[in-house]
């Protein structure tokens, strides 16, 4: 029983073993390409076709998501000549680029040998254990870009841990746009949520806080919520409005709001939670993502261990409504023009 066991566990590190060398031939063949190109006195070939300064690469699936929405927010103030690229395939040369998320760096080295010669920053959302990639894998070729830009602090320091290097690493906070999402007067506003329907954002807790509070007011600024089983249930509550809105009129729903949550397990961001504050609406949101680069607790909001109980963000959520601070202000800086200026300094 115990030669198996040695065994299995052998046979687990040879697989492992074979797996790294696998990926890193693919990742030798592509840089040794881009060199031979040098050699061959192809660079300078190469230097003449380059149209762009910056290419923006985004996999079709993520096209009309938030993705791209951030990577148009930072081309509105872009000097240069940009490109939007929506494929791992035929990307074009370009001075720099920027990969909207980590998951497709890997297939855009493997296949586009002279992206190595250029400069390279990555958008990195928040961890997920569901990608096709091993850790290693990411790591590996995190470390071959110019800089990974976290969506928040914590992330920077969680990839560090894990092997990638300091100097490689940064964080930008997420934005909005203060002249759309203006500040309001709190006077016996809603509890308002704004998130697509994902399991990752606690439907079930969402649920529970509304059944628990029907002394409040609630929205739920959203879409894809019919794919809740719960739903209609929750859409009988007497203390509860459902609204799937365009974008334009997110303001509007903002200014119904007094207190805004953000009950999530994960985050990256969110961007709602900029969104609301910038609208002077108070935030309760788990401690994930960016909300402990954003909220003093007890000053601009409140913040939440993610395993908290319904009672205690419920509670929280009462104590909100005391708070006189002007939230605006306290994100004031965060515009898409700030964002946008710092990804140009990187590059």
């Amino acid at each position: 029983m115990l030669v198996k066991k040695e065994i299995r566990k052998y046979k687990a590190l040879l697989n492992k073993i074979l797996s790294i060398l696998s990926y890193l031939l693919e990742y030798k063949i592509s840089y040794l390409k881009f060199i031979s190109d040098i050699l061959g006195n192809k660079s300078l070939s190469k230097h003449t076709e380059i149209e762009y300064d910056l290419v923006f690469v985004i996999f079709g699936f993520a096209k009309n998501w938030i993705l791209e929405a951030i990577c148009k927010e930072i081309a509105t103030y872009f000097p240069g000549k940009y490109h939007f690229h929506y494929s791992e395939n035929n990307i074009p040369p370009a001075k720099a680029y920027f990969i909207a998320h980590y998951s497709f760096l890997p297939a855009c080295l493997k296949q586009n040998s002279h992206m190595w010669g250029s400069k390279i920053l990555v958008w990195y959302t928040h961890p997920r254990n569901d990608l096709s990639i091993s850790n290693e894998e990411l790591i590996y070729v995190l470390n071959k870009t110019t800089k990974v830009i976290c969506t928040c602090s914590k992330f920077v320091q969680l990839l560090i841990d894990q092997g990638l290097k300091s100097e490689r690493v940064t964080y930008i906070l997420g934005a909005a746009d203060p002249n759309i999402f203006q500040s309001h007067q709190r006077h016996h506003g809603a509890v308002g949520f704004c998130t697509a329907f994902y399991y990752r954002k606690e439907p079930e807790r969402i649920f529970n806080i509304i059944k628990m509070m029907p002394h409040r007011k609630f929205i739920l600024l959203g879409k894809g919520w019919e794919k809740y089983e719960k739903f209609p249930e929750m859409r009988s509550l007497p203390n509860f409005d459902y609204v799937e809105a365009p974008y334009s009129d997110y303001p509007k729903y903002y200014a119904l709001m007094d207190v805004f949550v953000s009950p999530a397990k994960l985050e990256g961001g969110p961007i709602p939670l900029v969104e609301s504050m910038m609208c002077n609406v108070v935030p309760v949101a788990s401690n994930t993502g960016f909300s402990s680069d954003l909220i003093v607790h007890g000053e601009n909001g409140f913040i939440f261990d993610i395993d908290n109980s319904i009672e205690d963000i419920c509670n929280l959520i009462d104590q909100s409504f005391a708070i006189k601070t002007d939230i605006r202000k306290t994100v004031k800086n965060l515009s898409w023009q700030n964002f946008s200026l710092q990804v140009q300094q990187l590059l």
